[in-house]
């Protein structure tokens, strides 16, 4: 038997593996440096415009680099009477693919949840390469802050700072640990209700032949609760067991009928 051995040669070619470059800005009305056909990756030019014209980021000079084979920014001139993208805190509007709005282009501003419009005014629009009085988003007096922290718990929900009326958080106990109520609803600037994280037992019916099985039975550090047991002949009265939780520790006692209990439970 003859054997063949197959060898793979690993031909690596210069550039492979590189970062891309990019090709040289098609500037209108300005100028930059250095001016080269193609610019390597992390290179950087700045660029300036001719009167009458002004970058398409604040200032009169501005920067671009050159990122896996696209500039940070497409350096462009732009008419002076053109605005740049208004900053509007808590708000939001239209993105122009641009990067840039003509001038007499309108805004229609969309305040964020949690936040309304001061005195109603809505929109802005730009003249003469300014803003008009932009809308401010202010916040509502029925908005909520960050819910309250709940020992043991979780909140299943992004961390943010203002929550609109009627938003909904849900808590997760940590293992152990069991509330009434998971959820919590803004109303009116308050969180409502609150729920806490208390100690419980577990008490699985299905380990115990003595119990009824109805699966698991949780109970609350210091709660008692009347577990139903099987009846020892079908003329029995009904037999159960008080079970206790303590400090995370189950104390029950035996199976038997209410008078047993009750003979129990009565002094000498």
């Amino acid at each position: 038997m003859c054997l063949r051995t197959l060898g793979f040669v690993l031909v690596l070619f210069p550039g492979l593996f590189q970062a891309q470059g990019c090709d040289r800005p098609r500037l209108v009305h300005g100028n930059f440096l250095p001016r080269q056909e193609t610019y390597s990756d992390r290179t950087k030019i700045t660029y300036s415009c001719d009167n009458g014209y002004k970058p398409v980021v604040e200032g009169w000079w501005a920067t671009s680099t050159c990122e896996h084979g696209k500039w940070s920014h497409e350096p462009q001139c732009i008419d002076e009477s053109s605005c740049l993208p208004p900053t509007i805190p808590n708000g939001k509007y239209p993105e122009n693919s641009n990067g840039w709005y003509e001038d007499g282009s309108r805004l229609r501003i969309t305040c964020d949840g949690g936040f309304e419009h001061q005195n109603q005014i809505t929109t802005t629009t730009c003249g003469n390469g300014k803003w008009s009085s932009a809308p401010v988003c202010e916040r509502s007096m029925s908005a909520c802050s960050a819910p309250p922290k709940i020992p043991h718990a979780v909140i299943i929900h992004g961390y943010q700072e203002v929550f609109a009326a009627g938003s909904e958080v849900q808590y997760e106990c940590e293992d152990g640990y069991t509330a009434h109520t998971e959820k919590s609803v803004c109303i009116q600037g308050n969180w409502t209700p609150v729920p806490t994280c208390t100690y419980f037992c577990a008490v699985n019916t299905d380990d115990n032949p003595e119990y009824i099985s109805v699966g698991t039975v949780y109970i609350e550090n210091g709660e008692e609760k009347r577990v139903d047991c099987v009846k020892p002949s079908r003329f029995s009265l009904e037999h159960y067991s008080k079970v206790r939780c303590i400090n995370g520790r189950v104390e029950a006692t035996k199976c038997c009928s209410r008078v047993e209990h009750a003979a129990v439970s009565v002094p000498l």
